[in-house]
Formats: C-alpha cells, sequence, structure tokens
C-alpha cells in the first residue's frame, strides 16, 4: 500500500494542525480528503475554516472513514480513547500512523484488527513550515507502507527509518530538539541587546547567523567542529567565547537536557 485516498487526524493541537496543514499545502493530500476531528470543537473549524478539510462529529467515525488515521492526541490520553476508535466496518487494509511520543506500537496495536499496520512516526513542529524531521519505526512494517508513511512526511521535512527502541532517542533529540534551538537563539538575542544592539537588530544577525551556518552544515563539506574551528582565530574573540562555553559545560548541558526529554519519553511509554 503506497497509495491512500482518505487520510484521518485525531488531535488538531500544535502537532495535529501542523500535520493537517503541511498535507494540505504540500498538495499531498487534498483537503476535501483530509477528516480531522478534536474534543475542541474550535481546534477543528478552525482547519475546516482555512483549509476546507472535512470535521468528523466523533472521534469513532474516522477509522472507518479513512485510509490513514494519524494519531496526534495526547499520549497521557491515548489509552482513555483507544477502545472507540475500533472499526465498525469488515475487513480492509489501513494503516495508523502515531505521533504520540512514549506510547509504544504494540500498545497501539492491541486496539486495532490484525490486519492493521500500525507505525510509530516522530515528527518535529518545523514540519508546519516544510522543514520537519520525522523518524519512522521500522520493526515489523512492511515496505510498502514504509514508503506510504515516508511519502506523508517527506512533504513535510526529511524522514529517516529507525528501529523501536530508537524512538526514545530521536523523541529527546529531534522532537524535543527545536525548543533547545529556540532557548539558544533567545539567548544570543539578549546577548546582543546585552551589548547594545536594539532587539531587532540583534534579531535579525542571529537569525541569520545561524541560517548561515546551517546551510555550511548541509554542503556537507565539513563537521560542526571543523567549521567551527575555522571560525576561531589564534588569540582571536571566538576562541574567548569558546572558552566560556566550555568553561560552562555548555555540550554536556545540550547532553542532559536531550537525556532528561529520553527519560521522560521512556516513562510516557509506562502509562
Amino acid at each position: 500500500m503506497v497509495d491512500f485516498q482518505n487520510i484521518g487526524v485525531l488531535g488538531c493541537g500544535n502537532m495535529g494542525a501542523a500535520l493537517v496543514r503541511a498535507l494540505v499545502s504540500s498538495g499531498t493530500a487534498a483537503a476535501k480528503d483530509v477528516y480531522v476531528y478534536d474534543t475542541l470543537a474550535p481546534a477543528m473549524e478552525t482547519l475546516k475554516r482555512e483549509l476546507g478539510v472535512q470535521t468528523m462529529v466523533q472521534a469513532h467515525d474516522l477509522p472507518d472513514r479513512c485510509d490513514v488515521l494519524v494519531l496526534a492526541v495526547k499520549p497521557q490520553i491515548f489509552h482513555h480513547i483507544a477502545p472507540g476508535l475500533k472499526p465498525q466496518s469488515g475487513p480492509k487494509e489501513r494503516v495508523v500512523l502515531s505521533v504520540m511520543a512514549g506510547v509504544a506500537s504494540e500498545s497501539i496495536r492491541s486496539h486495532f484488527p490484525d490486519d492493521y499496520q500500525v507505525v510509530r512516526v516522530m515528527p518535529n513542529l518545523p514540519l508546519s513550515v516544510g522543514e520537519g524531521a520525522t523518524a519512522i519505526e521500522t520493526d515489523g512494517i512492511s515496505e510498502a507502507t514504509l514508503l506510504l508513511a515516508e511519502h506523508i512526511f517527506k512533504a513535510t521535512g526529511r524522514t529517516v527509518r529507525v528501529t523501536s527502541h530508537q524512538m526514545d532517542a530521536v523523541t529527546g533529540l529531534s522532537g524535543s530538539g527545536p525548543a533547545y534551538v529556540f532557548e539558544f537563539l533567545e539567548g544570543l538575542i539578549l546577548a546582543g541587546v546585552k551589548a547594545g544592539l536594539a532587539r531587532d537588530v540583534s534579531a535579525s544577525l542571529v537569525l541569520q547567523t545561524a541560517k548561515g551556518a546551517l546551510k555550511l552544515l548541509e554542503s556537507g563539506k565539513e563537521s560542526p567542529s571543523s567549521w567551527s574551528a575555522k571560525v576561531s582565530s589564534p588569540g582571536g574573540t571566538t576562541i574567548h567565547g569558546l572558552h566560556v562555553l566550555e568553561s560552562a559545560g555548555f555540550k554536556g548541558i545540550l547532553i542532559a537536557a536531550v537525556e532528561a526529554a529520553v527519560a521522560r519519553s521512556k516513562a510516557l511509554s509506562g502509562l
């Protein structure tokens, strides 16, 4: 199964809404073929008004309506609503894509028929602007279904394939990663303000600096450490700044942040 007719998205919060917008704006799915449900009616109506997608009255109508069902609800409430998601119609090949952090595929699969393909997927919020990083779990999944998942999420950015035991690491790294980047950039902006720049000037310089640095990395010519070395002249300003970062354990702080997020992802899987 590489093609699909209808896609349903259960949950219209930040991730669910971002995915719906990306699917429609990229042309991956026509608005008339996208069905959404959320317990908060305004969230659904906003997407319907903006994009023209279809809204459902009840969550349990989605599995029978759609070939592909995306679970984008909060993991803490999944088990409360899962019993109502069992399809009422006869056998039909369907795919369930879960973007819920910390909910194992086995737990999700127990709520659906055996002929369903359940794939755990971990995207991140930049998919809303077509720059998402999405990991797709491969364990026990057919190549055709993996291609389907990639088809859906490649339109929102880049995809990688990982095994089930790597998904918590993905959650802590790229899933939570945008927040780390935002905090890092905000710190640089404030540093510019403290040094005497107007906030808008500092923000413009920081964002362009980040954009340029990423473009250099994407050229594939050098590693991050190699590019850093190129900026650091002997006895210059950059090496003095880097010394402060190293003294404060900058890389260690980042590693600890990811480890904490990974640990929380593992804890959620036990809910």
